[in-house]
């Protein structure tokens, strides 16, 4: 069976009249139909812009230098070449999102009604009667009482758990097939954090939507995904099931996320940290592997080419010249 969305060999440069440089590099992802899939490294490596060229949201001085971003519904569409108007018509209907932090995300001059049917206004023809309806019904289905009250209210009003509710209406309104959550959960306390991710479990399940998973935080990755790519400095270092990541890590990054994960009876006073800081684009070099600076594992390969991605297991590849026997000194 065919993806639902696909990425192939996808980069993304920067380019402005002082300096051009490449920040996303030959990005390869594949989401089926259904599937919860998540992204996860640190600030800075690459994982919300990832997202935004997906929605085709990149800002005037970045662009898409090579590779095809695919959407397969009712027909194939490389999302990289559709038109504005083109890809108007994707967003709401087939791919929906969840901003980072829904105060900004959602427009504080208008009402939670009015900002709900206004994408029901766009991708459907309803009376209405029916939008209102539909609205009342899905501000219902993700938790919040009294809905026909917080039709009536305006973002600022509202608490920061109940706006993501909200924006999670708003995203699932139209029923897309792709589902983009970035960082859905970051700005909340834990207890609606975990609801957060159980409704939306729950709703996607439902309405057979597939999650692309934007985070940070390893725990939400094993709560809510099937696949997992780990994301270092623009590229996939690591990709495969979140049960293969998670029991069996194969790149030293993602041996060091994992290790700094502090556990219940864990009584260890200093919490493991990776060494250094995850680089700025324009600092990336141009050979060998960007984590080479802060590996512990790091030979002089490692500085002078770039790794592939290795095939390590049945279902997962790792991008580290640790898996080439020929490179490896220590084999």
């Amino acid at each position: 069976m065919e993806s639902l969305l696909e990425l192939k060999d996808v980069s993304i440069d920067f380019q402005s009249k002082r300096k051009s440089f490449n920040i996303i590099k030959n990005i390869n992802l594949k989401i089926d139909r259904k599937m919860k899939y998540g992204i996860v490294g640190e600030s800075g490596s690459g994982k919300s812009l990832t997202s935004l060229a997906v929605m085709n949201l990149l800002s005037d001085n970045l662009s898409i230098g090579q590779g095809e971003i695919i959407l397969r519904t009712d027909e194939e569409k490389v999302l990289n070449h559709l038109s504005k108007k083109e890809m108007r018509n994707v967003r709401g209907e087939d791919i929906a999102m969840i901003f980072q932090e829904p105060m900004t995300a959602l427009d504080p001059l208008y009402t939670i009604e009015y900002q709900i049917i206004e994408v029901l206004r766009y991708h459907r023809k309803m009376s209405k009667k029916e939008m209102r309806e539909k609205a009342i019904a899905m501000l219902t289905s993700v938790g919040i009482s009294r809905p026909e009250k917080i039709m009536n209210d305006y973002p600022h009003q509202l608490s920061g758990g109940m706006r993501q509710r909200v924006m999670i209406a708003m995203a699932l309104v139209t029923e897309p097939k792709l589902l983009i959550a970035d960082e859905p959960t970051t700005a909340l306390d834990v207890t609606i954090q975990a609801q957060i991710l159980d409704l939306m479990n729950d709703l996607t399940d439902e309405h057979g939507t597939s999650i692309l998973m934007i985070t940070h935080d390893l725990g939400v990755i094993l709560e809510t995904c099937d696949r997992v790519a780990v994301m270092y400095a623009g590229q996939v270092v690591e990709e495969s099931t979140v049960k293969n990541v998670f029991d069996n890590p194969q790149h030293p990054y993602t041996q060091g996320l994992l290790k700094s994960i502090k556990t219940l009876g864990d009584r260890s006073e200093k919490l493991y940290s990776i060494p250094g800081n995850v680089p700025t684009p324009d600092e990336y070099q141009e050979l060998g592997c960007r984590f080479a600076t802060r590996c512990p594992f790091a030979f002089e390969k490692c500085f002078n080419e770039e790794p592939p991605a290795f095939q390590v297991g049945s279902d997962q590849t790792s991008k580290c010249w640790l898996h080439d026997e020929e490179a490896n000194p220590n084999e």
